[in-house]
């Protein structure tokens, strides 16, 4: 353990990035808007800046560290082999992951797969590119139209990054360091459970709308959680904030590019075990095994990285 946790200073930073959250959001509630609604995809993209405000507001005003680039993980770069080798590991996890939740749900039979006429990626073609869609063959794989569609997905994760790093530089650049004083595993919990909970007005106006029930919002924190603590890890044993930031992006913008490629239109079964992606039970269990399999050879090297 070093030090103390400095207490005043992470409160501060939580009342800030917290009131900046529901201050994004409150002309969303006032007007009643749905998730469905453009206001609500706009609000939700100024919100993934608030915690890089708020952690260099703190940073600046209250932390004061000699060399702010290097505490907050921006720096070094070097050695690349180690940054660029984690930052490449965060990525491939992140893209890999909802694949094998996809494999788990099947086991369990609560989805099907559809390789023969790949149903659920037709279906998901014609709802996001409908001209695109109409030069699809009848039969097999539409490969000219998915990779299309792919490369949307693609031009999509430069923006993405850009705003995973407003996040990151707040959970990991920032909060998870400063929580070490408690020890590793309880900074990424506790920095987890900080993360989760500032989605409250994103979850409030699911609420509301009737798209989450109190059981989605407890598997949507606790996957953030969860997800957190694999981001904390890469981020601790890399001394750097830009793995966290590629896996958080890679996450974001491929959750259900695998799933939707393979599931069949008909979808699943029971979307409490399984709606795609990394979400339900069955998401959960899958990102917790994740979790272990990943800090268990890490661990040994936190401690020479923090």
């Amino acid at each position: 353990m070093r030090g103390r946790t400095p207490l005043r200073e992470l409160s501060v930073f939580v009342l800030v990035v917290y009131g900046l959250a529901w201050l994004v959001f409150i002309p969303v509630l006032l007007n009643g808007a749905s998730p469905n609604d453009p206001a609500f995809a706009l609000a939700s993209q100024l919100f993934m800046f608030t915690p890089a405000i708020a952690s260099l507001l703190v940073t600046f005003l209250l932390w004061c560290p000699g060399n702010v680039r290097r505490a907050l993980g921006l720096t070094p770069l070097r050695p690349v082999r180690r940054v660029g080798g984690y930052t490449l590991l965060a990525f491939a996890v992140f893209v890999l992951l909802p694949a094998v939740s996809l494999l788990a749900a099947v086991v369990f039979g609560v989805v099907r797969l559809d390789l023969k006429d790949f149903s659920g990626v037709r279906e998901e073609l014609t709802a996001l590119a409908p001209e695109v869609a109409a030069t699809m063959p009848r039969d097999g794989f539409p490969l000219e139209a998915y990779l299309v569609v792919l490369g949307m997905v693609m031009v999509s994760f430069v923006p993405t990054l850009l705003m995973c790093f407003g996040e990151e530089l707040g959970w990991r650049g920032y909060l998870l360091p400063r929580l070490l004083p408690l020890g590793v595993w309880p900074a990424l919990l506790v920095s987890g459970v900080v993360h989760g909970l500032w989605h409250g007005p994103q979850l409030l106006i699911h609420s509301l709308s009737g798209s989450f029930g109190p059981g989605d919002v407890l598997t949507f924190l606790a996957s953030v959680v969860l997800l957190g603590v694999v981001l904390g890890w890469l981020r601790l044993v890399s001394r750097s904030v830009w793995p966290a930031v590629v896996g958080h992006a890679a996450n974001n913008a491929f959750l259900m590019v695998i799933p939707i490629t393979l599931m069949h239109a008909d979808g699943s079964s029971d979307p409490g075990l399984y709606p795609g992606g990394n979400g339900g039970l069955i998401g959960l269990a899958v990102t917790a095994l994740a979790a272990l399999v990943i800090t268990l050879p890490l661990r040994k090297r936190i401690s020479g990285a923090t």
